[in-house]
């Protein structure tokens, strides 16, 4: 039966199915765009959002840590005043030692140091900066102490010392009113305790101010008394340290002469009660100081420095120039004259050669000794026929000391004798001194004066002094500037506090 459809009409149909069958390929295209595009858009958007919640999640804990913090910081920000005043930026902080609760410090403010009433006021920051019109000031100042109108002010400056005995009377007022640091204020200086000599022969306010300025509970200071010094002088030294379980007279005084061996002498009778003290305090290095002596580093950069050492000694060991060697080739006497100032006279009898079997090296009357080495020093047999041989040299502090540190390896700290070891006194750490005959070659012109061709520094030194990696500058007289001990006094309880602060409150510098 037909089904009455012609050829146009299969025809037709056929088009129309292809037609059809190509929209429905395009459509699916299209639809398939949308759905990657769609699922693209989606990932991205997902990968967004997680990058957003884990930084928000990051702030938030940052900001959390922030708050937790936030007390302690922002009294620690205040250790960057935009003037650069210490004592501003430390004053009335009150941050517990959480480091180390043995020695636990609510308070440093307790520790702060005014300047001293006596004196003419003036700002210190101009002249630790080097600046020449506060140097100037300070020089006016000097003059102005020593104006009429100044007078009583000036006697009672001059006369502190006797003040200071009568505060001393009692200890506790002493130490609270002196502004003494009586408490370990790091565990890394607790840790690290430093034994000290001091020999001394008058001017118990230096001696005093000296003794304030290093003084911590955890070290331990042996004071040598000049046994010529006057009776009152050392009733007064006894009466000090007296205050302090930690600072001692030797059991026994020598009387001590310029250029003679007494001076070693006195060295080691406090090494030998340092020594037999070990148990009490279990110090690292040993550094000898006089009374004309102040620190350029606080407590803290001392240990830090020391720490720098790796074990070894410090102090100047050079090969002598010629007209030096004569101090040790020839027998030298003391003369019978009386006085502060008796030199060694040379005889025309030679000596035998040393009995260490090393060279003679000369240096410094000054160093920084490390227990170990004190320990072989007061026992080895061969020291000891060493000490016996230069009692009869010329100032034997100042090349026994050097050639000391050349037996290598038998003293324990010591570099080889070889000349590349050579260390001068501008490359040690132990002191820093200004020579007459050296200024603008060496180091700039002394700001004080000179006094038996040292210089005796003053305000116009500090800057550079600062800026040296020495412990300790030789020498200060209050009566010549008072302004430069000051100054520099100040500017080291203020670090020691910033110090303290930082260190409390993060736990580390």
């Amino acid at each position: 039966m037909a089904l009455g459809i012609n050829g146009n009409q299969v025809s037709s149909f056929i088009e129309c199915d292809v037609c059809l069958n190509s929209r429905n390929r395009r459509g699916v295209k299209f639809l398939t765009r949308c759905f990657y595009v769609t699922l693209s858009l989606w990932i991205f958007g997902s990968l967004l959002l997680m990058v957003v919640k884990e930084d928000n999640t990051a702030i938030k804990k940052q900001t959390e840590k922030k708050e937790k913090q936030r007390n302690v910081f922002e009294q620690f920000n205040k250790l960057r005043p935009t003037e650069g005043n210490d004592y501003e930026a430390t004053k009335n902080l009150n941050i517990p030692d959480h480091r180390n609760k043995t020695h636990h410090v609510n308070n440093f403010e307790e520790f702060r140091i005014e300047p001293n009433p006596l004196l003419p006021y003036l700002d210190c920051k101009g002249i630790l900066e080097g600046r020449d019109e506060a140097i100037v000031a300070a020089k006016l100042k000097s003059l102005e102490l020593k104006s009429k109108p100044f007078e009583d002010r000036r006697n009672r400056f001059e006369n502190f010392g006797e003040s200071l005995i009568q505060l001393a009377d009692n200890c506790t007022q002493f130490k609270r009113e002196r502004n003494y640091v009586t408490s370990a204020l790091t565990t890394e200086e607790s840790n690290y305790p430093i034994a000290y000599i001091l020999t001394v022969h008058t001017n118990i306010a230096a001696l005093e101010r000296l003794l304030r300025a290093i003084y911590r509970p955890q070290n331990i200071y042996c004071v040598h008394v000049d046994r010529k010094s006057s009776q009152e002088f050392q009733a007064s030294v006894r009466k000090i340290s007296g205050c302090f379980q930690n600072v001692f007279v030797p059991s026994n005084l020598t009387e001590v002469h310029y250029t003679h061996w007494s001076r070693v002498q006195a060295d080691l009778n406090c090494m030998h009660n340092l020594i037999d003290r070990k148990q009490q305090v279990q110090w690292r290095y040993v550094i000898n100081l006089c009374g004309a002596e102040f620190p350029l580093k606080t407590n803290f950069e001392l240990v830090r420095s020391l720490k720098n050492l790796y074990g070894y000694n410090s102090m100047e060991s050079v090969i002598p120039p010629p007209h030096k060697t004569k101090r040790y080739e020839y027998h030298f006497v003391l003369p019978d004259t009386q006085g502060d100032y008796v030199v060694m006279g040379k005889t025309n009898i030679k000596k035998e050669p040393s009995p260490l079997d090393i060279p003679m090296f000369i240096g410094s009357a000054y160093y920084v000794l490390k227990r170990q080495a004190v320990e072989f020093i007061m026992t080895d047999s061969e020291v000891q026929k060493f000490f016996k041989w230069n009692k009869d040299t010329y100032s034997p502090d100042e090349h026994m000391w050097a050639t000391l540190q050349r037996y290598y390896p038998r003293l324990p700290g010591s570099f080889p004798p070889h000349v590349k070891y050579d260390q001068n006194e501008l490359q040690t750490i132990t002191k820093l001194v200004k020579w007459g005959g050296l200024d603008t070659l060496v180091y700039p012109k002394c700001s004080g004066i000179y006094s038996r061709g040292i210089c005796m520094l003053g305000v116009g030194d500090l800057s550079w002094l600062l800026q040296q990696h020495h412990l300790f500058a030789n020498k200060f007289d209050s009566h010549i500037d008072p302004y430069a001990i000051e100054c520099l006094d100040i500017l080291l309880r203020n670090k020691t506090i910033s110090q303290a602060v930082k260190y409390n409150s993060v736990g580390f510098i």
